[in-house]
């Protein structure tokens, strides 16, 4: 870690405040606690991306005895590799699954706003989107339990400075009102009060499974492989196209932020990965394969998101997938 994340501090050893605050979160995880989450038809819901995080949250939860209901929100961006490993998995389980598919149209022109607007974390729309549906879905089947693909293993380091809350839909909505100058419809979202209302009247909640295991990475892989035929498709969250490109190319390039360091710093903290192997890793710059943008927006100054020369010139290089 370096201080592109704006809130880093050290000790007077020199141990930085993320790598503390991760050893403390790898400390409070308590082995083998699992709640009683035996629902009617199904006892729990699975966000399935095809990579391997939620990959394993499936298998853990098919070990446990437990009756999951799968699902993916296509976004048209997924590595076809990342779909594939999904649908062996479902089917070497035998798991129901259902694929959510919402307004490309729609999306692409939510994503062409905050691409517009210059912002940080460009994720937001899909993380939102990821959010809203999720709730969704576990209210129309009675689902209390999520089991979501997060952990301290491989993601307790993240600076909130490099981005910002993908539930802010004040905030979604803002951008896309004044880069558009429309009213955001016809994508599923979710404000506060429909998240105190999923999370308090209808009792939904969230289990970080991989927390309650021993979750190495490289070994998740390996046993996917060996089993299911599953591909790697790269680095952490590069089952997505879009992000691939979002996180090695548009943070690295355009505000010096290298994502790298977080997910290295995390697998550091978990004996997972070395020092001196992440440090050799940064050496090289991130891959990235060019997108295909088109835009069709005017390259202006607008309300409070000012339009850089940056913007201009990747624009002229790539067009909105159509």
């Amino acid at each position: 870690m370096d201080t592109t994340a704006q809130e880093i501090t050290f000790d007077s050893e020199g141990v930085c405040n993320f790598c503390i605050q991760a050893e403390k979160a790898i400390e409070d995880i308590k082995d083998d606690v699992l709640p009683d989450i035996k629902g009617k038809d199904y006892d729990c819901l699975v966000g399935l991306s095809g990579g391997v995080d939620s990959s394993t949250v499936l298998l853990k939860a098919i070990e446990l005895g437990l009756r999951p209901l799968c699902f993916s929100v296509d976004n048209g961006w997924q590595d076809p590799k990342a779909q594939e490993n999904i649908m062996r998995l479902v089917e070497g389980l035998k798991v129901p699954y259902y694929r959510y598919n919402i307004d490309l149209t729609k999306f692409r022109e939510l994503q062409g706003a905050f691409i517009k607007a210059g912002l940080k974390n460009l994720e937001i729309p899909t993380d939102h989107i990821l959010m809203a549906t999720t709730y969704e879905m576990a209210s129309k089947y009675g689902i209390k339990w999520v089991l979501s693909g997060g952990n301290v293993a491989t993601e307790s380091i993240m600076p909130a400075s490099w981005g910002h809350n993908a539930r802010d839909l004040t905030h979604i909505k803002d951008v896309y009102k004044k880069m558009t100058g429309k009213k955001l419809t016809g994508l599923p979202v979710c404000g506060l009060m429909k998240w105190n209302w999923y999370r308090w009247i209808k009792g939904v909640k969230i289990l970080y499974l991989l927390d309650h295991f021993e979750y190495n990475r490289a070994e998740s892989i390996a046993l996917l492989q060996e089993k299911y035929g599953y591909e790697s498709y790269g680095e952490k969250h590069e089952e997505s196209k879009f992000t691939k490109w979002f996180q090695n190319f548009y943070l690295y390039e355009k505000f010096g932020i290298d994502k790298r360091k977080a997910h290295f710093s995390s697998m550091i903290v978990s004996g997972q990965m070395t020092r001196d192997e992440a440090l050799r890793e940064l050496e090289n710059k991130p891959e990235y394969e060019p997108m295909d943008f088109n835009i069709d927006y005017p390259i202006h100054e607008h309300g409070d998101f000012k339009m850089d020369k940056w913007y201009g010139r990747i624009s002229k290089i790539v067009k909105w997938l159509s």
